[in-house]
């Protein structure tokens, strides 16, 4: 038998009509419905909603195709004018092009320095020989100190660089900071010499800089726009008037100066 008893569908290779599942030659039973496939009806392997296989297969191809060229305009190629211009503008904005200007180093220690002359060496109160050469402003020790005699009003300093040097930070302990032991209490040296109020600094282009100063025992460090110099001049300006009682001394007397900037070379 080439077809199906229960469905008339053609017979193909099996044990079961392909159409319906109907055992092949085997009789249609009372208890089983028979019905009449038409003989164009699909198999059922073939069966679909009515659209032809071959249109899935070109909205497939249609996609395939949409989603290259997204990703084709998004990608970019090598002769793409907007990624070079992207990547122009990456290169103009690189923070290798923002540098920040070096951070300024002390430079004290390097410099040589010309000063009105100092006062005589002499005893302190504990017995240490003490002098006040000019470079003891250079070596960073709050209790030792250039000294001269007198009110050094209108005085000028003047610092060299071991090179053309932009500085960008000057400052100064404007008086004699040192404190010695005298007994059971010590002695202060800075109320009892005179304290600088007010200095000038001057650089080689003509720049002048001028700095406040309190009557305070320490650093006073002044930020200044950058200049490039080879020299340093510190103008004394004001100076107060000598320390009183047993103790006053006329000289005036700075503890330690700073410098600071970075080589240009």
């Amino acid at each position: 038998m080439t077809t199906c008893a229960r469905c008339g569908h053609e017979l193909g290779i099996g044990r079961f009509c392909l159409n319906c599942g109907h055992p092949a030659g085997e009789p249609v039973t009372a208890s089983e419905p028979r019905f009449d496939v038409p003989d164009d009806a699909p198999l059922p392997d073939q069966a679909s909603s009515g659209t032809p296989a071959w249109v899935t297969w070109a909205v497939g191809a249609v996609l395939v195709v949409i989603l290259f060229v997204v990703l084709a305009s998004c990608l970019g190629g090598d002769d793409d004018p907007a990624a070079d211009t992207a990547t122009e503008t990456a290169s103009t904005t690189s923070p290798q092009q923002h540098d920040k200007p070096a951070r300024p180093i002390d430079l004290t220690r390097t410099l040589t320095v010309a000063a009105p002359a100092a006062a005589p060496a002499t005893n302190d109160l504990d017995g240490e020989l003490v002098t006040y050469a000019p470079r003891r402003m250079l070596d960073a020790t709050p209790s030792t100190a250039w000294r001269t005699a007198g009110d050094a009003t209108g005085q000028t300093i003047t610092f060299t660089l071991a090179e053309p040097t932009l500085i960008r930070r000057v400052g100064l302990i404007n008086g004699y900071a040192k404190q010695v032991p005298s007994g059971a209490s010590l002695v202060d040296w800075y109320p009892n010499n005179r304290r600088i109020t007010a200095v000038e600094w001057v650089f080689d282009d003509g720049t002048v800089v001028r700095q406040d100063l309190v009557e305070k025992a320490r650093l006073q460090r002044l930020t200044i726009d950058p200049v490039t110099t080879a020299s340093v001049q510190l103008r004394l300006v004001t100076v107060t008037a000598p320390g009183v009682g047993v103790l006053g001394r006329d000289y005036t007397a700075i503890s330690d100066i700073l410098i600071a900037g970075t080589p240009t070379a």
